[in-house]
């Protein structure tokens, strides 16, 4: 009981720390406070999905199905910041004075397909796994499923949510990705570096 206990302790610690981190990266980057606020639900939203999909398949909550929930949240966040980011920058770009909710379908449809197929190349990794027998299965599958539930709810928040709530919270002056001085030194500098690679393709190939 002890050992379960504090595992779970362990997944609220992690999964309240990767909020946290993901409001702070994000607002670093984009500088909306509220564009954080979006991403960082996709996480408790993705875990709770995976929970309840467990309690209606009757998978049981132990050390190994925790941790593969412990595993995906460093991926659950990615969809919701795929999609955000895809959003921002339509609405922070667009001069054409196109209604809002059109913007967003059009973001949200260009990077969907993507998202999606991200999700299931990892889902389908875990497909192996699944086919595992005796000791290995009992141990493993646990942590196969719960990684796959929570994967799969982050998708699905990614898909269906994100755009929602980018409707109602994205408003208001929209400043380009890059006018951000952080971003403008990361891409100046990629830029330079990807400049040298297509430069000396040969060389960096050998290299």
């Amino acid at each position: 009981t002890q050992l379960i206990k504090n595992t779970v302790n362990t997944l609220r610690d992690t999964l309240i720390l990767q909020t946290f981190l993901t409001i702070a990266v994000v607002f670093f980057f984009l500088r909306h406070l509220r564009s954080s606020f979006i991403i960082s639900l996709t996480l408790p939203l993705a875990v709770l999905i995976s929970f309840i999909i467990m309690y209606y398949l009757n998978v049981d909550a132990n050390i190994m199905s925790l941790s593969g929930v412990a595993i995906a949240i460093g991926t659950l966040v990615d969809m919701g910041i795929i999609m955000t980011e895809n959003i921002y920058r339509h609405l922070s770009l667009d001069k054409s004075g196109k209604p809002k909710l059109d913007i967003i379908y059009q973001a949200a449809k260009e990077v969907g397909s993507a998202v999606m197929t991200a999700i299931l190349t990892t889902v389908v990794s875990f497909a192996p796994v699944f086919f595992l027998v005796s000791q290995e299965g009992k141990l493993f599958k646990p942590l196969a499923f719960t990684k796959t539930f929570a994967l799969l709810g982050s998708v699905f928040v990614a898909l269906t949510l994100v755009p929602l709530l980018a409707y109602f919270f994205l408003r208001g002056r929209l400043v380009p990705e890059e006018d951000n001085p952080v971003s403008k030194i990361l891409i100046k500098g990629y830029e330079g570096v990807l400049r040298w690679v297509l430069k000396n393709k040969v060389k960096f190939l050998t290299i």
